[in-house]
C-alpha cells in the first residue's frame, strides 16, 4: 500500500469509520425496515456523508491537538510529519462539503442534521473534548445527530422515531463520562457498577422497542452485544482499578455497533442485525493494520 496513503488512513482511523456507517444502515432499517428494506441509492449516500463527517472529525482533532501529539504521540502522521498540518486541514476542509453535498442528495432534513452534526463534531474536537462533562456529553449528541441522519432517510419517520436515538446518547455519555470523572479511587467499585447498569438498561431498551415478531433474534443479538462488553467489564468487577475501568470502556464504546445492530433487529429481524453488525466486523478486521484511538 503506497505511504501516503496508509498515513492518511491512519490519520482517519479507518476502522472506526464502519462504526459511524453501523448507526446510519440500523437507522435505515428502523424507519424502512416494516414496510421493506432500506436499501437505495440515497442510503449510499448517507453511508458515505456519515463516514466522511467522522472522518473529518478525527482529521480536524488531530489537527487542534498537533502540538500535543507532538510530544504525547509522535508516531501520528501529522506529528511525524508523513502528512503536514497543511495538508491535513486541506483535507478536513475539502472532504467536508463532499459530505454535506452527499446529504443534500438525500433531501434538505438530511443536510440540516448533516450540518448541525458538523457543528457538532467541530465542538468537541476543538472545545469540549477537555472537559470531563462536556467531552462525553458532545461526543453522545454526536453518536444521536449520526442516527437521526439515519433516520432522515424517510423523513416522515423520523419524528416518530428519533427518540430511539437517546439510547446511544445516554450509552455513549455515560461509559465515557464514567472513565473520564474527575473522582478518587474510591469511587471506582461504584464507576464499573453504574457501567454494566447501564449496559444492561440499555439492552432491556431494545428488547422494548420495535416488532416482538422478531423477538428471538432481537434477544440473541443484545445476548450477543452483552458477551462483548461483559467480557471487559466483568475484569473491571472483580478488579476495579482505573487500568481494567479504561479496557471495559474500549469494550463498550467498541461494541456501540453491536448495540445498533440489535436495534434494528426488530424492524429488519436477521437481515438487519447481520447488515448493520458486518460493519462491526470490517471495523474489528481493519484494526488489524490501524490503530483506532
Amino acid at each position: 500500500m503506497n505511504s501516503k496513503v496508509k498515513s492518511f488512513l491512519e490519520l482517519v482511523r479507518l476502522p472506526n469509520l464502519f462504526t459511524a456507517m453501523a448507526d446510519i444502515m440500523a437507522a435505515g432499517w428502523i424507519v424502512s425496515g416494516l414496510t421493506g428494506h432500506p436499501f437505495s441509492i440515497e442510503l449510499v449516500f448517507l453511508l458515505l456523508a456519515s463516514a466522511l463527517l467522522y472522518a473529518c472529525g478525527l482529521i480536524f482533532n488531530d489537527y487542534f491537538d498537533y502540538e500535543i501529539d507532538k510530544k504525547e504521540r509522535p508516531e501520528r502522521p501529522l506529528p511525524s510529519g508523513r502528512i503536514s498540518k497543511q495538508a491535513a486541514l486541506y483535507i478536513g476542509l475539502s472532504l467536508l462539503p463532499l459530505a454535506l453535498l452527499l446529504a443534500a442528495l438525500v433531501n434538505v432534513v438530511s443536510l440540516v442534521i448533516a450540518v448541525v452534526l458538523t457543528l457538532f463534531i467541530l465542538l468537541y474536537d476543538r472545545v469540549a473534548k477537555h472537559n470531563y462533562f462536556y467531552g462525553p456529553l458532545t461526543m453522545g449528541m454526536c453518536r444521536l445527530l449520526n442516527l437521526l441522519l439515519g433516520f432522515s432517510l424517510v423523513t416522515d419517520q423520523l419524528i416518530e422515531n428519533w427518540w430511539i436515538s437517546l439510547i446511544s446518547l445516554v450509552y455513549i455519555f455515560t461509559v465515557t463520562f464514567l472513565a473520564r470523572a474527575e473522582v478518587g479511587e474510591g469511587t471506582y467499585p461504584v464507576r464499573v457498577k453504574v457501567m454494566a447498569t447501564i449496559v444492561v438498561l440499555s439492552s432491556l431498551a431494545v428488547l422494548l422497542i420495535g416488532d416482538w415478531d422478531n423477538l428471538y433474534i432481537s434477544i440473541i443479538a443484545i445476548l450477543i452485544f452483552l458477551i462483548w462488553t461483559f467480557k471487559g467489564i466483568r475484569l473491571a468487577l472483580k478488579s476495579p482499578t482505573a487500568k481494567y475501568i479504561r479496557k471495559a470502556v474500549g469494550t463498550c464504546i467498541v461494541g456501540l455497533p453491536l448495540l445498533v445492530a440489535a436495534l434494528a433487529t426488530p424492524f429488519g429481524g436477521l437481515a438487519g442485525y447481520l447488515s448493520v453488525a458486518v460493519f462491526m466486523l470490517a471495523s474489528y478486521l481493519f484494526t488489524k493494520l490501524f490503530a483506532v484511538t
